[in-house]
């Protein structure tokens, strides 16, 4: 088969698709016209002629396509069985493909099924009794929305008496819509439903209304203004003011905190009114909305500004909300005219939750102050009781060092502090310290306890508990409890289900606002985090990785690796060959995996010393470890062997990253491994492992079509099909 482009694939794969239309078994013609649809074969005639075929489905699907490719040859057929189809669902997706269409000769059909089944439409009566569902229900909601996208003013009328239909279902918002896109002409219509006793129905009139906005539609939104709800007033408002100002000073005074809201963004108020109006606006909402308006550009130096007025009056406020808002703010502008009040918040008990609420406001704003005093009152918040206001602080402190707009003093001073709490808990190194043994790689431990991982080994649990645990004098000691306590053996799955739980400690919530221990060390892990995000910190986060801590020594490598994506390596090739090396060799499977990972980020050339401990990985890892593993491997290696030879693994994850590898480095080899998986697993999208590459799609779609004509292989056709549809389903790769 000498297919050379996608085109020409796709070509031979439309007229195969064509073929298999006319096939004597339904699934084959069903998937071949699903498959036609999803190339984007418009101008085959199979589908067409598939609006007569025998099976619904079929036909369903084929007038679903007509619409969705635009196929206006096909109005005829598709009115032709929208009249006389006794199939509910096929009527359903002529009508949404005649709509498409903008087929105005089905305008009188769908007008009638708007109010009932239509006179001269078939149905199946035995069906309704059957499924105990009418489908004429389904198919006037699509009819209304057909006929709106036509913008057929003759359909006004009767959907305005299938809304008004007391026995009928909830239509208004999809009449609403329908009489939005029809336009001016609807306007009358929706006039009366806006004096509708039906809440949600006025409301969704007069938001169509203010859509259309001609001067008619424009008079019964001023009607609204009066109305009793707020929120009719609310949408009679939004869409008068903005081309009526005299409406902007009228809503000032509406007593619905949102209407004053919606008019204050548009009044154009200076500062010094804008501050007035909040001290006077009795309303939370309206006096949040206000701050939010403040500028904070400048910093407030003394009691006379206006600003410090305003926020101080409001700090001292009855609502709870206001006042921590206006007080973080005033103290984010102005901390050295409060900093007695601030001094005092940060001493307050765990208990205290307005306190919280007063630090977390404080140091939100502070996230943006211009003031250099912000870094310095960041890392006091660091140390608070509250987990909430602790994250935040880092969080904002992170958000000074990468914002390149602060000021070079606040961005060194947040960098300082990010690397003081991340290093928090890290010795001063000093000669008269002993030296620790080095770890046990889990390798090691696992052979010195008798488990053969070996090439021709068992890679897996044995009968001895030192195998399990890594440890032979731990093993040892709890052998000797469970003779005293008469303890039954484990059996051999217990043994690999006990070995399993070793390697994934389970995970336990902790209640960290009354654990002082438990926030500094989530604030050390959060800080450490954030220094992946900052430039210049390789070094440190290297040091860190060295930490005894196993989580902070793994979070540390998760950071690195990072900070590596963003900004590059600032480390040696030897330095990383180092961290990685131990982290490899660590026997905490979490540590282990962030150095695998940091070695998969980090371009460094190929280890020879590495290459071992990667091979028995692929071996004796959990899944993570040899996908990972299975990628460094081949990008050193630059042959497909390795992912080859993992097309067999048990794990799920594993073949189908060997799969997206084998496409990526031997295309012409991965039809032979990918089309039989897709058979044996046609839940699989075969898109996952193609990434997007001309020569792999190729590849298979050659293969695909060399499976499809071979008669013996009948029974996998329909995911063949299924998958070669989704092979050429991007027009993109047409070129």
């Amino acid at each position: 088969m000498n297919i050379h482009s996608v085109t020409a694939l796709r070509d031979e794969a439309t007229f195969l698709f064509s073929e298999f239309a006319k096939s004597e078994f339904d699934v084959i013609r069903l998937r071949a016209i699903q498959a036609l649809a999803a190339i984007g074969a418009k101008n085959s005639p199979a589908l067409v002629e598939a609006l007569l075929d025998d099976d619904e489905d079929v036909r369903q699907d084929a007038a679903q396509a007509l619409g969705d490719l635009s196929v206006r040859e096909a109005v005829p057929q598709l009115l032709e069985n929208l009249i006389n189809d006794p199939c509910g669902e096929v009527k359903l997706a002529c009508v949404t493909a005649l709509a498409e269409l903008k087929a105005k000769d089905a305008a009188p059909y769908l007008r009638a099924l708007v109010t009932g089944r239509g006179d001269e439409i078939t149905w199946d009566e035995d069906e309704l009794h059957q499924d105990e569902w009418d489908d004429w229900l389904d198919t006037q909601i699509v009819a209304i929305k057909a006929l709106g996208r036509m913008g057929d003013e003759t359909a006004i009328e009767p959907i305005v008496l299938a809304l008004m239909d007391e026995d009928g279902q909830e239509l208004g918002d999809v009449a609403c819509e329908a009489l939005g896109r029809i336009g001016q002409p609807a306007v009358p219509a929706l006039g009366v439903f806006t004096q509708s006793s039906n809440r949600r129905l006025r409301q969704r009139a007069l938001r169509t209304l203010a859509e259309i906005g001609e001067a008619e539609a424009d008079a019964i939104l001023r009607k609204a203004l009066k109305d009793k709800d707020d929120a009719v007033r609310l949408i009679a408002y939004e869409a008068l003011m903005p081309n009526d100002p005299a409406l902007v000073e009228q809503a000032l005074t509406d007593g619905a905190e949102e209407i004053r809201i919606a008019a204050l963004i548009l009044a154009g108020f200076s500062e010094p009114e804008l501050l007035d109006r909040m001290m006077r606006d009795p309303g939370a909402k309206v006096q949040l909305a206000l701050i939010e308006r403040l500028e904070r550009g400048t910093p407030i130096v003394d009691t006379d500004d206006l600003r410090w007025q305003v926020l101080d009056y409001l700090a001292t406020g009855q609502q709870p909300e206001v006042s921590a808002q206006a007080f973080g703010l005033l103290a984010a502008l102005a901390p050295a005219v409060v900093t007695d009040r601030l001094n005092a918040l940060f001493s307050v008990e765990v208990d205290d939750l307005k306190a919280e609420r007063l630090q977390w406001a404080f140091v939100d704003a502070l996230a943006t102050s211009p003031l250099h005093e912000a870094a310095e009152w960041l890392q006091m918040a660091c140390r608070s009781p509250f987990r909430s206001v602790r994250l935040k602080a880092v969080a904002s402190l992170a958000m000074i060092v990468t914002d390149e707009s602060r000021p070079h003093a606040n961005q060194q001073q947040g960098r300082e502090l990010l690397l003081s709490f991340a290093l928090a808990s890290i010795p001063v190194l000093t000669g008269e310290e002993p030296e620790e043994p080095a770890p046990r790689t889990d390798i090691a431990a696992l052979e010195e306890a008798g488990l053969d991982v070996s090439d021709g080994g068992n890679n897996g649990p044995t009968s001895s508990l030192g195998a399990i645990l890594g440890h032979d004098a731990i093993a040892a000691e709890m052998t000797q409890e469970a003779e005293v306590e008469e303890m039954q053996p484990l059996t051999p799955r217990e043994q690999a289900l006990l070995a399993k739980a070793t390697r994934h400690p389970k995970r336990r919530r902790v209640a960290l606002d009354d654990n002082a221990e438990a926030l500094e060390r989530e604030t050390r892990v959060s800080a450490i985090r954030l220094l992946g995000e900052v430039s210049g910190m390789q070094i440190m986060l290297a040091r860190i990785a060295q930490d005894t801590e196993v989580d902070i020594a793994a979070q540390a490598l998760a950071a690195l690796s990072i900070s590596i994506a963003k900004h590059g390596a600032e480390l040696s090739d030897s330095q990383l060959i180092e961290l990685i090396s131990a982290g490899l060799s660590h026997t905490d499977s979490t540590l282990s995996l962030q150095a695998l990972k940091l070695l998969q980020q980090s371009d460094l050339p190929p280890q020879d010393a590495m290459r071992g401990k990667l091979r028995a990985m692929l071996k004796t890892g959990d899944t993570p470890f040899r996908i990972d593993a299975m990628r460094i491997l081949t990008k050193w290696n630059d042959t497909p062997d390795v992912a080859r030879s993992q097309l067999d693994d048990i794990s799920a994850p594993v073949r189908q990253a060997a799969m997206c590898l084998l496409s990526e480095t031997a295309p012409e080899q991965a039809a032979a491994a990918i089309v039989p998986f897709l058979v044996a697993n046609p839940e699989q999208r075969i898109v996952t492992y193609v990434n997007d590459s001309t020569p792999v799609v190729l590849s298979i779609g050659r293969e695909l079509l060399a499976e499809l004509r071979d008669e013996s292989r009948r029974a996998q056709w329909p995911v063949m099909i299924s998958a070669l549809a989704d092979l050429l389903g991007d027009t993109s790769r047409a070129a």
